[in-house]
């Protein structure tokens, strides 16, 4: 796996503004990871924690070979969810139904990976069980957290990140009146956001005074900074301290017990929401039930009321923007806005004070069931995969909305019925566990006589079964079957069957799961043909399994001509078995033809397990063919995408990889073949798949000849102990060079090649292995 990347990981984000300061806790960060596996940076809320973090693991790209990834916790409030959204971020699905720590460590495995888990405080538990878990199993996995409190994991190096400095209130001893001081990082930060916020401003000497004075009130803290910065389009710097004198002292007559820099941060809150017209308060309190970042649609669907009308929504957001209480980015539909966390959770203690956190939580959960009705009906069409992008988008905003229909008795069953509905998205986008602890939780509290029961046993039923759990999938199925028959519901009974046939498949009772699969079509045909095309597929599995040529070569195509018009996942796996018929029947270059259709499908749907099963069968194909090199590279390819989600060729196949195997290995000699699936094995999922496709590489991806090497001989060298997984120390011992040489060699060889990481270092020297024979 030395040369496997981790494909699509969630780098980290660009900077929209400027960094300020910090050079000494950088430094700091960077020395403490040096040498601890796991640094946490702790301050208070709005202190600056993730910008800080962000930063590092930017300035430490280059030092972690197979990248830096961050998870955002923010939108996380279900400690068992910590897992799930740390797996997103690795782009590891949950589709097995294995234990999901031990399923992210085996993606992480030996990989040099740096992982910023940011906003842990509200999660602190669950986060230090995770990380402590990764950390036992991953040797060269680091991690970087922010939060209000240590994880208090054995190992964790802690630094404190204060506010940014403030100028003192005295001149330096000695210093002569009237003499300049430096800008301290504070004043730094207030006057370059204020000049980005107020194009034209021009601050004199003679603001100094009340400028630092401002930063002093705010005690330094980058996040109260930036909000007070904004207010200079109306006050000047000295009107901006006396304001802030007013406001803080009548604070500070409050008696209340908080410390004196969160008494600040909420005075900065207030002082900015006074500030706001009416309808900007409203929507600011309002917006802060979303659980992450959102559009005007959303915004309009969820806050809007008779005090606050749609047509009023874009103006207020672009004047919470203009406050810097929001932020505004492209998305790729348009404008989505972000609050930050203490921005939100200010925003929520507004919104209840103003009795209104009931009435907008359930407009939210209208806005999620609206958008949740809407995709699902697109599971079975064409449309599938944009159905799923909608659903992927919003996530958290789901999980928040079905949080809330579990505490609220009344919102239960239409709790279960979103769950329901969203069926097939937490299979195919890797939520199985969510999935299955949603229904769980949903159908323990709706009970019995609840109208959508049969419906949420049946997806129970279904999601059991996708995570390779037949013994709780079974009697899901059986009672869902048996309730659905006793309420009418047809569609329950039909899907049932239908997985219920899947059950026996895996069990092996190909018999039982014949018969059962054709009832189901049967049943689906009477409803909607496009259900009936999926199980005329899995029928087609049956009988090859079976030996049954003919009878798999019909259903297959049954299933291809139902699914004309129908979802790209249906169509792809009708395809693969399709091209599997072909094979066995001696039409190698039909069979390839098929398995790249079925392969450009599988890559659409972003099916992994579907996508490692076409680039076997194209291996087979070339097999087949002779082609004993593209064999070779296309099974190092497949078994680099097994890795990575991570699963394995299903049994029943696996006698034809050997025979594959062993062919090409008589044919090219073994060291051939191991270089040419060593190339092959070096490729991310991307990559693997161009390859199985025939398409061209990245532009970014070096020529891998033969010929003239673009490196210098010990460049080559150095080259050559990347591949095998060496560290730059691992590289200076072998060498006996000193660290920064190595690493200098290392930097050299990146540039020379045009690549950005040492997987694709050891991919170049792979191929080039490969195709010097």
């Amino acid at each position: 796996m030395a040369g496997h990347s981790l494909d699509r990981m969630c780098g980290l984000p660009a900077e929209r503004s400027s960094f300020v300061g910090r050079r000494a806790e950088l430094a700091e960060a960077r020395r403490l990871l040096s040498g601890s596996r796991l640094v946490t940076l702790v301050g208070p809320g709005g202190v600056g924690k993730t910008r800080l973090a962000v930063r590092t693991g930017t300035d430490l790209r280059r030092a972690f070979a197979h990248g830096v990834t961050l998870a955002d916790l923010t939108a996380v409030s279900d400690p068992a969810r910590v897992v799930e959204h740390v797996a997103r971020a690795f782009d590891v699905r949950d589709v097995s139904g294995r234990w999901l720590p031990a399923t992210v460590a085996e993606v992480i495995g030996s990989r040099q990976v740096l992982l910023v888990l940011d906003n842990c405080e509200h999660l602190r538990d669950a986060c230090a069980v995770l990380v402590d878990t990764l950390l036992a199993s991953c040797a060269d996995l680091r991690v970087l957290t922010t939060s209000r409190v240590p994880l208090d994991v054995d190992g964790e190096a802690v630094l404190w990140v204060p506010p940014l400095g403030v100028p003192p209130r005295d001149r330096p001893p000695g210093a002569a009146p009237g003499t300049p001081r430096p800008p301290s990082e504070a004043v730094q930060l207030l006057v370059q956001r204020a000049t980005a916020a107020v194009p034209g401003l021009v601050l004199a000497p003679a603001d100094d005074a009340a400028l630092a004075d401002v930063c002093r009130r705010l005690d330094g803290l980058p996040l109260a900074i930036e909000l007070a910065a904004v207010r200079l389009r109306t006050l000047t710097p000295a009107e901006l301290a006396d304001r802030l004198d007013d406001r803080f002292g009548l604070l500070r007559r409050s008696g209340t017990a908080v410390p004196e820099r969160h008494r600040t941060l909420q005075a900065t809150m207030e002082w900015s929401a006074e500030l706001l017209t009416e309808p900007d308060r409203v929507l600011w309190r309002r917006a802060a039930v979303f659980a992450g970042d959102f559009d005007l649609s959303a915004a309009e669907s969820v806050c809007a009321d008779g005090t606050l009308p749609p047509r009023a929504v874009l103006d207020a957001l672009s004047r919470l923007v203009e406050a810097s209480l929001l932020e505004a980015a492209p998305g790729p539909h348009g404008r989505r806005f972000r609050m930050l966390e203490t921005v939100r959770a200010y925003g929520r203690e507004l919104l209840d004070a103003a009795g209104e956190s009931r009435p907008a939580r359930i407009r939210h959960v209208d806005w999620c069931a609206g958008l949740v009705a809407s995709a699902s009906a697109d599971f079975a069409g064409p449309g599938q995969v944009a159905a799923f992008d909608r659903l992927g988008a919003v996530h958290a905003e789901l999980g928040a909305a079905l949080d809330l229909c579990l505490v609220v008795p009344d919102e239960r069953e239409r709790g279960l019925e979103m769950a329901a509905d969203l069926w097939l998205y937490w299979a195919a986008r890797g939520h199985l566990g969510e999935g299955r602890r949603r229904l769980h939780d949903l159908l323990a509290a709706c009970g019995d006589r609840s109208s959508v029961r049969a419906r949420g046993l049946v997806t129970a039923g279904f999601l059991a079964l996708a995570a390779t759990d037949p013994a709780t999938a079974v009697p899901l199925l059986d009672r869902a079957r048996e309730l659905g028959e006793a309420c009418g519901q047809s569609s329950v009974v039909a899907m049932a069957t239908q997985y219920l046939g899947q059950a026996a498949l895996f069990g092996g009772d190909l018999a039982t799961a014949d018969r059962l699969l054709r009832e189901a079509a049967s049943r689906h045909a009477e409803l909607d043909e496009r259900y009936e095309a999926f199980c005329w597929a899995d029928v087609g599995v049956v009988a090859l399994l079976a030996g049954r040529t003919a009878d798999a070569a019909e259903a297959f195509g049954r299933s291809l001509s139902l699914a004309e018009r129908g979802d790209p996942w249906t169509r792809s796996h009708a395809l693969w078995g399709l091209g599997l018929v072909r094979l066995t029947t001696g039409d190698p270059d039909e069979a390839a033809r098929l398995e790249r259709s079925a392969l450009g499908l599988m890559r659409e749907v972003d099916d992994r397990s579907g996508t490692a099963l076409c680039i076997e069968a194209l291996s087979w194909a070339a097999a087949a063919r002779r082609a004993w090199d593209l064999a070779a590279r296309l099974s190092g390819a497949a078994e680099a995408v097994w890795r990575s989600i991570p699963a394995e060729l299903p049994a029943p196949m696996a006698p034809r990889r050997d025979d594959c195997t062993t062919a090409a290995r008589r044919a090219l000699g073994d060291r051939r073949w191991a270089a040419l699936h060593r190339a092959g094995a070096a490729l991310d999922r991307t990559g693997a798949v161009a390859l199985a496709l025939d398409e061209p590489q990245a532009p970014s991806a070096p020529a891998t000849g033969a010929g003239p090497s673009p490196l210098t001989p010990r460049q080559l060298e150095v080259a050559g102990l990347v591949a095998e997984g060496l560290t730059d120390r691992q590289i200076a011992a072998r060498l006996v060079i000193s660290p920064r040489t190595a690493e200098s060699h290392v930097e050299q060889i990146l540039a020379r090649l045009g690549v950005r990481s040492r997987a694709e270092i050891a991919a170049w020297t792979a191929a080039r292995l490969a195709a010097a024979g």
